[in-house]
């Protein structure tokens, strides 16, 4: 009889398979179709996926009002919710399309601001560490800075799921991204500096929730706990950081933005120098979501620890439906 493992290897295997033969498919079908109509498609399953996905609209509202508070009228709500559920549909559609074999259509479709800013701080030779957020497709940026010969690499956090790990381990070889998996972590900081002493850039995405040994920090009026790594890196290492944010323009062409070297004021302590640094990348990612609302990834709970520990306000409560049935069942 075969061994529990060697069975449980087989299946993620097996599951793992068939995904990745369906993300194949999607790829080659999306790039028969074409560019443009893989948008189309794409906000159209973005509008269904408004209509049939409760929970996910719920996120997004509780995230907005909690967000924006009152600033908001219930119209104007209703519209951010439906265009960010559509964005997100179409950036996964993007994507799948990035992986085929029309890469060379996606270049002319991005245009790139601030790249001399990159230039300047790569030329001390210190590598660079860019600070970006979860706007519009960000996973394109890995591809297109690589495609132009910089040596870019994303930090990427591993699924929990064996499956999804495998899935998405291929998805981004397909769409050309370098990716530095933060686990384990001693390796992910031997990985981290090695990059940074090559003089790589180093992409940390900064605008999630950070469950621990997270920095608080104004997000939006609100403390936020934020990763410190950039900060902490960036004072260990001497590398600069760059704000790089990707936007979608109105006719669907891409816009990498380059942001200047953040500048800080040593402020007497290592711990205020982490805070002054994190709150400032931290500002001006809000400053691009602000001016790009709807872009932005809505459901995320980015409040959702707080000092005194979770906060219950910033979480949207589960119905726990099945837990509930289970429980009437059992006190009969």
């Amino acid at each position: 009889m075969a061994e529990p493992h060697l069975i449980s290897r087989l299946f993620v295997r097996c599951v793992a398979g068939i995904g990745i033969a369906l993300m194949y498919s999607a790829v080659w079908l999306l790039n028969v179709l074409g560019y443009r109509r893989t948008l189309k498609l794409g906000a159209a399953a973005g509008t269904l996926l408004y209509w049939l996905s409760r929970r996910m609209k719920a996120r997004i509202r509780h995230n907005l009002r909690f967000a924006l508070g009152d600033h908001l009228l219930p119209a104007q709500q209703e519209h951010i919710t439906r265009q960010v559920m559509r964005s997100i549909a179409v950036n996964w559609f993007e994507l799948f399309y990035y992986g085929g074999s029309k890469k060379h259509e996606v270049e002319s479709r991005v245009c790139f601001e601030g790249i001399e800013h990159l230039d300047a701080a790569l030329s001390r030779g210190r590598g660079v560490i860019a600070v970006s957020a979860h706007l519009s497709n960000y996973p394109i940026l890995a591809q297109q800075f690589t495609r132009r010969g910089y040596p870019f690499v994303m930090v990427i956090r591993q699924p929990k799921s064996r499956v999804i790990a495998a899935m998405y381990a291929k998805g981004r070889q397909m769409i050309e991204l370098r990716a530095l998996l933060t686990e384990p972590e001693r390796q992910f900081y031997r990985s981290a500096l090695a990059t940074l002493r090559s003089n790589g850039i180093l992409c940390l995405i900064t605008d999630e929730n950070k469950r621990r040994g997270g920095i608080f920090v104004d997000f939006f009026n609100r403390p936020a706990s934020t990763a410190p790594g950039p900060a902490a890196l960036a004072l260990r290492t001497g590398a600069p950081i760059i704000p790089i944010v990707l936007l979608r323009n109105p006719d669907d062409s891409l816009r990498v933005v380059i942001e200047q070297e953040i500048i800080w004021h040593p402020q007497g302590s290592a711990e205020q120098d982490l805070h002054a640094i994190t709150a400032a990348y931290t500002s001006l990612i809000e400053r691009y979501v602000r001016e790009n609302i709807t872009q932005w990834m809505w459901t995320n709970f980015r409040w959702r620890t707080q000092p005194w520990g979770k906060s219950e306000e910033a979480k949207l409560k589960k119905k726990r439906l099945m837990k509930k049935l289970i429980r009437r069942l059992q006190s009969r």
